[in-house]
């Protein structure tokens, strides 16, 4: 993605990618390293830094939001707004994973005071409803058709941050009772801190198909390798590169930052997503409920630091973001 083509933005980035605190220069970086946007998308971005240099962090999480509300957080209702996010248009094709199996199911992580807070409920209805239910209770479905109705009224169409189950499925087998903190630091979930937000984090765990979610768009929803065009800023994220012409191991997802604890290069795994379409929930994609009461251990530049080599190597771009990085983060 070339900047250069926005100098009231790159300046800044330019800047605070080597100033400042960890996180700004994390944002910066992302932004200075992401080859994934396309021209077209480069274009809807660029009017929003048309009225002079941005001035700090502030400024340009302001004028990113712009961008946002218009081309991601658009309204499911609105005749005057575009029918699909900017993820799920054309322009955004080389992205998108056309080729996924649509057999597989995808996890998504909501949080739950938002949906709860709508109806009245207390959490620990909702999560006895979601079990009642599973467990062949249908007295509970009306419960949690309600609560999606409500959700869904006030849910915009922003691409989801999804992963494979296969991808977590040792994190949800059955008996790991800490599951919802290994979710949250596999898919780097950094903003579920508990220690950030001073109390304990309630979850919502959604499962769906990919059949689904490709549906969801009337057979355009197939799902995307994230860039920082397609949600807000956040320096938890990493983009992946293209791959190299070499590469045999790249995978069709993007990377998660994993915010497990480890101490070494080596015992690092990169965690995987996508992005999803918005999907009007139904009570059959309420999958577990959950409380995330740890706060967040790993350092997110030991941890971004971990994540580059091994981008590198799965993309076979060992200079991939020298000009940022040199060797490392």
């Amino acid at each position: 993605m070339d900047l250069q083509t926005i100098p009231n933005l790159h300046g800044y980035l330019k800047t605070a990618s080597k100033s400042g605190d960890y996180e700004e220069q994390a944002c910066a970086r992302n932004f200075l390293l992401d080859e994934r946007p396309s021209e077209e998308a480069l274009k809807l971005y660029k009017p929003h830094f048309a009225s002079g240099p941005v001035s700090d962090f502030d400024d340009w999480y302001a004028r990113h939001q712009g961008f946002a509300k218009k081309h991601l957080f658009i309204s499911p209702d609105d005749p005057d707004e575009p029918d699909a996010p900017v993820t799920f248009r054309p322009l955004n094709d080389r992205n998108r994973v056309t080729q996924i199996d649509a057999r597989l199911n995808l996890i998504r992580v909501e949080r739950a005071g938002w949906p709860c807070s709508l109806r009245g409920h207390a959490f620990e209805e909702v999560t006895a409803r979601i079990e009642a239910f599973q467990a062949g209770d249908d007295t509970a479905r009306g419960f949690l058709q309600g609560l999606c109705d409500a959700w869904n009224a006030d849910r915009d169409q922003r691409p989801a941050y999804v992963t494979t189950e296969i991808q977590v499925e040792d994190i949800l087998a059955d008996g790991v009772e800490d599951w919802a903190v290994r979710l949250r630091n596999r898919l780097g979930l950094g903003r579920l801190d508990p220690g950030s937000a001073g109390r304990p984090i309630e979850i919502l765990v959604m499962h769906y198909g990919v059949a689904e979610a490709i549906a969801a768009l009337d057979g355009r929803g197939h799902p995307a390798i994230p860039t920082v065009l397609d949600g807000d800023i956040n320096g938890y994220f990493f983009p992946d590169p293209l791959p190299g012409p070499n590469a045999t191991e790249a995978p069709p997802y993007g990377g998660t930052v994993n915010l497990t604890p480890v101490e070494s290069e080596n015992d690092y795994r990169i965690g995987r997503e996508l992005l999803s379409p918005r999907l009007v929930y139904r009570p059959e994609h309420f999958y577990r409920a959950g409380i995330i009461a740890e706060p967040v251990s790993m350092p997110l530049d030991r941890a971004r630091g971990f994540h580059l080599p091994w981008v590198r190597l799965y993309a076979d771009r060992e200079n991939f973001g020298a000009e940022l990085f040199g060797g490392g983060e």
